[in-house]
């Protein structure tokens, strides 16, 4: 979720703008129509938390999206402070904690060990944008006001539910069929970006190894467009390197 992704970030550091290029991507499955958001750069402003057995976090962050491409993150408690940095593509996973002057570059084998379930870039930028993926297998059944898509993706099932009112994802359901571990998404407040509704918070639940784990994204400005963004990662020389 990009969540995940804020879940490690937080942890190791213990009025929307309409935009001019946002279109909507139609999948039909079934008999079901789902709009997703697309575009080719994204950024937002938003607030995230984090409540689990140990910690009560909350933080603003910066969010930067090249879709299919990149997921960059700054985590911004105040101040105009920066306390981690983390940046992901297809197959590579980096993050800086700017407290404890150390980094990671890695891959997603890092972050499926850490959190037990098979995720991958295309899943987390998926739950991120609250959009439908149309890969795997999958069965449709039909419910009061919503459709429910479960789809099998190697280790992983997905239950999407599709609302028949905005023909948008109002939850998605992620377990890993090995651990047993879920990640449960809902999305909230849908306002326009362009004439695609989306979801301006998002709220999850991690179960893990029966701990439970609450996470909040809230936007509070969010702009697509065409123009290229920029996404630095530059570690200073004086970091220590993590290795796992």
């Amino acid at each position: 979720m990009l969540f995940l992704c804020s879940l490690l970030l937080l942890a190791s550091c213990k009025k929307e703008t309409v935009p001019t290029s946002a279109s909507a991507t139609t999948t039909t499955v079934g008999a079901v129509k789902v709009d997703n958001l697309d575009f080719a750069y994204l950024s937002s402003k938003a607030q995230i938390t984090l409540n689990d057995n140990n910690d009560n976090l909350s933080s603003g962050v910066s969010i930067r999206m090249q879709k299919d491409s990149v997921i960059w993150m700054s985590v911004l408690p105040g101040l105009g402070i920066e306390a981690a940095r983390l940046m992901l593509t297809q197959d590579s996973v980096y993050f800086m904690n700017r407290l404890k002057k150390e980094y990671a570059a890695t891959d997603y084998r890092f972050l499926r060990s850490k959190l037990q379930v098979d995720v991958s870039y295309d899943v987390l930028q998926a739950i991120l944008l609250g959009n439908y993926q149309t890969l795997g297998s999958e069965k449709v059944m039909a419910q009061d006001n919503s459709h429910h898509i479960q789809q099998q993706r190697q280790n992983l099932t997905l239950d999407y539910f599709i609302s028949n009112l905005n023909n948008k994802l109002q939850q998605l359901n992620a377990r890993d069929v090995n651990t047993g571990n879920t990640i449960t998404v809902k999305y909230n407040s849908f306002a326009p970006i362009g004439q695609v509704p989306f979801a301006h918070e998002l709220v999850a639940q991690v179960l893990q190894k029966g701990q439970v784990s609450d996470f909040t994204l809230k936007h509070s400005r969010i702009t697509v467009s065409e123009e290229p963004l920029t996404f630095p990662f530059a570690v200073p020389t004086d970091y220590t390197r993590l290795t796992f």
